[in-house]
């Protein structure tokens, strides 16, 4: 059995320039835009490497322990889903590869027991099929894991990155800037407006900033509190804070939650808040 098995491995070892020119010419009729687009360009000859370290390593399975071409299956799953998913290569697409890939090995092992002079059993077969199965299901099992992984790593920084930049802080002259707020406002983006407003106050020295909210819909206890606390903290930091811009459903709503913002400085919008403040910088000037 040990001796017939090193075997196919050897048969298989052998053919798979053969299988990977029949993966190939599946493409041709495959319904993957990704590798139909890419099948003439430089990225085939990654696909073509990609595909070949596949069936290297899971071929493997009729040779080696099953730690090791377990670790072997599972670090190259990880590679391959993280360049998939840089790639926007659609999850499905190369599930659909996979399983192309798959059958055409398969085919070879029924090849092998065809044209063998060893004596095969119905049941050493099977096992022979079990086995790829097992190394391919692994394969996708931690591609598809470390896939969604990447693609939830990739998500979460591009939020982040949109987070700090619909939280702008605007400088509109020495000392002075503009926090224009616009849209829903939940936990995690409060707390980046929080972190980005205080950190952009600090660095360009600002002594008062206005945050208007004309282009927040909605309000509520969260984020009506977080506001008062980075007004607050801006305090601390030697930065007087203004609001401007409350709409009346919003205003009414800061109301009935009890958020007191009488000690805060507030405008009917930001034009006549900057002149209202512009006036008080004339008036110091000419005392």
């Amino acid at each position: 059995m040990e001796q017939c098995m090193k075997s196919l491995y050897t048969y298989l070892y052998d053919h798979l320039v053969d299988m990977r020119e029949e993966w190939l010419s599946t493409i041709e009729n495959s319904s993957s835009n990704y590798y139909s687009i890419n099948k003439s360009s430089d990225s085939m000859e990654e696909l073509v490497t990609a595909h070949q370290i596949l069936l290297e390593n899971v071929i493997k399975v009729f040779i080696e322990e099953e730690e090791v071409y377990s670790a072997n299956i599972s670090k190259w799953a990880v590679k391959v889903a993280e360049k998939r998913a840089k790639d926007l290569v659609p999850i499905l697409e190369s599930i659909e590869q996979l399983n192309t890939v798959k059958e055409i090995l398969l085919s070879y092992v029924e090849k092998f027991s065809a044209e063998t002079t060893d004596q095969l059993t119905i049941t050493t077969l099977f096992e022979w099929i079990r086995l790829v199965q097992y190394a391919f299901d692994l394969f996708v099992n931690i591609f598809i894991g470390s896939y969604d992984e990447y693609k939830f790593q990739q998500l979460t920084a591009q939020q982040e990155t949109i987070y700090e930049l619909s939280s702008p802080v605007i400088p509109i002259t020495k000392g002075i800037g503009v926090l224009p707020l616009i849209g829903d406002i939940d936990t995690k983006r409060a707390q980046l407006i929080m972190e980005n407003t205080l950190k952009e106050c600090n660095e360009k020295r600002f002594n008062h900033l206005f945050i208007d909210l004309s282009g927040v819909p909605l309000i509520d206890t969260m984020v009506a509190h977080q506001i008062f606390h980075v007004i607050h903290a801006l305090r601390l930091i030697g930065v007087k804070g203004y609001l401007s811009g409350l709409r009346p459903e919003v205003a009414q709503t800061a109301i009935q939650l009890g958020v007191d913002f009488s000690q805060i400085p507030i405008f009917n919008n930001l034009a006549s808040a900057l002149e209202r403040f512009g006036l008080m910088v004339n008036e110091t000037k000419f005392v």
